[in-house]
């Protein structure tokens, strides 16, 4: 009957009508909070620039999708550029990155032709630390809708296995839906060190 129990419960998450749903999940560890994204409060969008671990400019941009558990996660990003990198306050995200190509379709990391597909989830238990768990090559981004628009947004799903960071070991199969809104100050924001 224990076994059970969990399966029931994810069936009923998968369900749902929510436009925004992620399925999975990692316990906690000495590194990482308890991973569980059941109270998702941002589905944010858009185009960044990406930079190197010394915030350099790499020359390359990617679309971003960040689920989150923070409300007002756009806002935060424009108060704190660093947010993913030096975290100010205890939070949960999951980051999509896809080609900055304007197309749509599905893309896979590691794939010819998907270079700059990935994600990371990042559960922060320590302030102004951040331990990424990173997509593997495996799974999928679907990407059915991008709107540049002011307002836009963009409509997906995804089936991802990722790896723990060190010292942890393992890999952590998440899968869900998104429908996010613009954020417009999306660009210039640090995103994690590991991005792609």
């Amino acid at each position: 009957m224990r076994k059970v129990a969990p399966a029931l419960l994810l069936v009923a998450a998968a369900c749902g009508t929510g436009d925004n749903v992620v399925i999975g999940s990692v316990g906690e560890s000495s590194i990482t909070p308890l991973i569980v994204f059941d109270n998702i409060q941002s589905v944010i969008s858009g185009r960044a620039r990406l930079f190197d671990a010394s915030g350099t400019p790499t020359g390359s941009s990617a679309e971003v999708v960040i689920i989150s558990d923070q409300p007002g996660l756009c806002s935060r990003l424009q108060l704190h550029p660093d947010y993913f990198r030096n975290p100010p306050e205890f939070y949960l995200a999951l980051i999509l990155y896809l080609p900055a190509t304007d197309h749509l379709g599905t893309f896979v990391p590691g794939r010819y032709g998907d270079e700059g597909t990935g994600s990371e989830i990042i559960g922060v238990k320590q302030l102004g630390q951040v331990a990424p768990f990173v997509a593997v090559s495996a799974g999928y981004i679907a990407l059915r809708d991008w709107s540049e628009q002011p307002g836009g947004e963009a409509v997906g799903s995804f089936n991802l296995l990722y790896s723990a960071p060190q010292p942890l070991n393992g890999g952590f199969p998440f899968y869900g839906k998104f429908k996010s809104t613009a954020c417009p100050t999306l660009d210039g924001t640090l995103l994690p060190v590991r991005s792609p």
